[in-house]
């Protein structure tokens, strides 16, 4: 290992992210059917149901379902959820969604986060070279991916520069290089990452440009198992309140970037719903 590689490892900081606090707010995860809500002292309101998904609901608000149609609403804090079913109202309380008439029951798949919320943990270094930021990676970053030949993406916005190191580590041991030219993305070889390990990659201009890094996770054969289950299950119900449910569970076991492009499926089927948008 060269002189210059040893000083960038020993320059790294780990830093482990907190998970991320949502507010204790309520959100609508999907509504069909004639669904109003009337905030305390306001008036009532009937949800446009194209663009309810991840609607705020304000606590002490009545919600109403008039016919046969349904509500599902979620606390982003405790993950509690409650389905409002038809001709039902239900009163949103700070902690809990309290039956006021007909049906309202607590809805199951909607897992209390782990503490792991994609935020896997950032890397710090010493700035290298005289073009500061100009290498910045795209992807894989702070995130668990399914696969073992991920693409590694990245932008060169570097004057001058067309040739870079691409390093991949394991434990802080160097388990492959390759000289990248011109290029932006790099397929990683077969059998060379393993399940259940986290690795460290990082493209590097040389001494008189920058260089960029990250971490990311392979799943494990468990985690891929559950992932694709839960997937199915999803697709399956094509509901919005499902294919939410299954978003945070892959936000909560760590699978961020799926979860982003998730969202951006979910956004594309309610473009108006600004509560998705906010996710983006």
């Amino acid at each position: 290992m060269n002189a210059r590689l040893v000083g960038i490892i020993s320059a790294i900081v780990i830093l482990v992210a907190a998970s991320a606090a949502f507010a204790d707010d309520w959100r609508v995860f999907g509504a069909h059917g004639t669904v109003q809500i009337t905030p305390k002292g306001g008036s009532p309101a009937i949800i446009d149901n194209s663009k309810s998904p991840m609607m705020k609901v304000p606590v002490d608000a009545t919600i109403q379902v008039k016919g046969q149609g349904k509500i599902v609403v979620v606390s982003l804090k405790s993950r509690q959820a409650y389905e409002i079913g038809g001709n039902s109202s239900a009163y949103v309380e700070a902690n809990a969604v309290r039956a006021l008439s007909g049906s309202v029951v607590a809805k199951s798949g909607f897992v209390k986060p782990t503490g792991k919320d994609g935020k896997m943990g950032g890397i710090v270094m010493r700035s290298i070279g005289s073009q500061g930021g100009c290498l910045k990676l795209l992807s894989p970053t702070k995130t668990t991916i399914m696969g073992l030949t991920p693409e590694l993406r990245w932008e060169n916005r570097c004057s001058g520069l067309s040739s870079m190191t691409l390093t991949i580590l394991s434990d802080e041991r160097v388990i492959h290089t390759a000289e990248v030219m011109a290029l932006s993305h790099y397929r990683v070889p077969e059998n060379l990452l393993k399940r259940g390990n986290r690795y460290l990659w990082m493209v590097d201009g040389g001494t008189s440009y920058d260089m960029s890094s990250s971490v990311f996770m392979v799943a494990s054969d468990k985690e891929r198992e559950e992932v694709v289950q839960r997937m199915k299950k999803a697709e399956a119900a094509a509901t919005p309140e499902d294919q939410l449910a299954y978003i945070f569970f892959l936000t909560d076991k760590g699978f961020s970037e799926i979860a982003k492009e998730e969202i951006r499926k979910l956004h594309s089927l309610f473009p108006d719903a600004s509560g998705l948008a906010d996710l983006l």
